[in-house]
């Protein structure tokens, strides 16, 4: 099964785009408590790009910097050949579902 349960705040303003054909997309990036790192002794964020396509990615403009979200999808891989004609490959997080879980913080809260 390859699924991905993603729960995070919005790192960036998002823009909802639109391809040649009119299919919209927008990107994202997830900020993710991600682990505790013993020899620093902090907690490591993660910042996750997400891809996320029509009807989800037209809800999911309406997200602002700072909001929760939970985003459900899947890994996706693509491979291309570079200008040196070497083989690269791409693990891309695509969003199929977007759940808002609340607004974003303030700028009290987050003091």
């Amino acid at each position: 099964m390859n699924q991905v349960i993603l729960v995070g705040r919005v790192a960036r303003e998002v823009q909802l785009r639109k391809t040649s054909n009119g299919k919209p997309y927008l990107f994202l990036t997830i900020a993710v408590s991600g682990y505790w790192d013993r020899r620093e002794k902090k907690e490591v964020t993660d910042f996750i790009p997400v891809t996320v396509w029509g009807k989800e990615a037209e809800k999911a403009s309406h997200l602002v910097k700072g909001s929760l979200v939970r985003i459900t999808g899947r890994v996706s891989v693509g491979r291309f050949t570079d200008k040196n004609g070497e083989q690269r490959y791409t693990v891309d997080i695509i969003g199929e579902e977007v759940d808002f879980l609340s607004k974003p913080r303030s700028a009290v809260e987050a003091k």
